[in-house]
Order: structure tokens, then C-alpha cells, then sequence
């Protein structure tokens, strides 16, 4: 059973083959040329390894003809980052909870930030500019909805403002506001600096849960979602032009 699906490459200024991401229920991530009939690389657990199931993937990083990044989340927390040039697993983390989504701020630029979320409210924000050698990524943690955060969508006119689903029912609108200086250093290396993340807006859109949004690529503040009541609500959101 395939939980999610990406796709990056072959259209507007994107760089790089056209190519889907999947990521399955047997915790297999595979990344599909579309020309071909099968995947052109797999990432799974070694035989004999535990399976978690893949809630979710995103392609980042694809800003030439050769980097690609895939981001996977798994139901156990895991979050894994895979370097689709080096195959090889790039950067991986546990956030203690299930995770429900990952995206990239952009998909076709030098990886900048990754948003993750998850059950028990949790948004992620994690620098994807300078990962040190024994830390990582540097994340920054802030709860909301106070239920399960089922997806984050990035504004394609603003890449530090993006919306997140919650599982009561709400739409949260988030401001990231990067710091004096993004990156620091200790006797390890060199490390990020998290900036701050502002909510600019809340509202309740539904009884049930909101578990999908897009964003117009055209007309912006204009978007789509869907709830668990099987409704398709198309929303505005105005004043953006404010905010950079």
C-alpha cells in the first residue's frame, strides 16, 4: 500500500529528471523514473531489520541536474534524509512521534529548511543549510492544534510562511523568521541557528479533521483542502503581500 507521493523535475524551471517518490506501508521508499516501469532506487530496512511503515516523503534539494534529496517520515517517529546522488543515508533523526508529513520549503533550490509534523501537535522546522557533524540538523519544536498535525503546505510565492491541517479541524498560517546569523560554531563544527516561528493566523474550518491542502501556484492566498467530512473547501487568504 503507497501512503505518499512526490514528484520533482521535468516541468517549469525545476532541474533534473522528471521522477515520483513513493513510500509504502512495508516501509520501502522507491523513486520512479516515469519513463520506466520500475524504480530506479529503493530505500528500505535491511533483511531481517524491523519495518515501520512510511507515512510520508517529499523530493528537496534538486537545484542542478545532479543533487536530489528525499525526505521520509515513519509512523515511529523516524525521519530519514536520503541523498538520492550518494545513496546514501544523508542525515536521520527520531521526533518521538508518528510523523505526518514533510515538505520542503522549495523542492528546486540549495536544501534551506524542512517542515515536519506530527500526532501530538508537533511542528518541526529544521535547518537544512548546515548539519554538523555529530548534531544534525538544529530543529526548532512548537505545538499546535492541539490534536494531529496532518500536513504542512509552503506558500510557492513566500517560502518562510506555510499552512498546517489539524485533526480538530483548523488551518494554522506560520511566519518563519530566520535569525541575525544562520550558522555558529562549536569544537564539532559548524552548526544552524534557529530562527523564530510566528502564527499569523488560526481558524476552524471543519468538525473533522483537515487532512490535505494546496496552494495555487497563480493566484496567491487561493487554496484547497479537504477534511474528514468529505468536503472540498476552496479558501483565501488575504494579505500575504505583508509579509515579504
Amino acid at each position: 500500500m503507497i501512503n505518499s507521493l512526490d514528484g520533482v523535475g521535468g516541468a517549469g524551471r525545476q532541474q533534473g529528471a522528471p521522477e515520483l517518490v513513493t513510500g509504502g506501508r512495508d516501509g520501502s521508499v522507491k523513486v520512479w523514473d516515469v519513463r520506466q516501469e520500475v524504480p530506479v532506487a529503493v530505500m528500505e530496512p535491511a533483511e531481517g531489520e524491523p519495518r515501520r511503515d512510511c507515512w510520508t516523503v517529499a523530493f528537496g534539494n534538486s537545484y542542478n541536474t545532479e543533487e536530489r534529496c528525499v525526505c521520509a517520515g515513519y509512523d515511529n517517529g523516524d525521519i530519514k534524509l536520503f541523498d538520492l546522488r550518494a545513496m546514501k543515508v544523508r542525515w536521520e533523526t527520531n521526533v518521538k512521534n508518528g510523523v505526518c508529513c514533510v515538505q520542503f520549503d522549495r523542492r528546486d533550490i540549495e536544501m534551506n529548511k524542512i517542515v515536519a509534523t506530527t500526532l501530538e501537535s508537533g511542528v518541526l522546522v529544521f535547518d537544512g543549510r548546515t548539519q554538523h557533524p555529530e548534531r544534525g540538523l538544529t530543529c526548532l519544536r512548537e505545538r499546535a492544534h492541539k490534536s494531529t498535525v496532518w500536513c504542512v503546505r509552503h506558500l510557492p510565492q513566500n517560502r518562510d510562511i506555510f499552512m498546517t491541517c489539524g485533526g480538530s479541524g483548523s488551518l494554522n498560517l506560520w511566519q518563519y523568521t530566520y535569525p541575525a546569523k544562520r550558522r555558529d560554531r562549536d569544537a564539532g563544527g559548524d552548526f544552524g541557528v534557529m530562527g523564530t516561528l510566528t502564527q499569523l493566523q488560526s481558524g476552524i474550518v471543519s468538525s473533522q479533521p483537515v487532512s490535505a491542502l494546496d496552494w495555487s501556484p497563480d493566484k496567491r492566498g487561493l487554496c484547497a483542502c479537504i477534511a474528514f467530512d468529505q468536503t472540498v473547501r476552496v479558501l483565501i487568504v488575504t494579505k500575504l503581500q505583508l509579509y515579504g
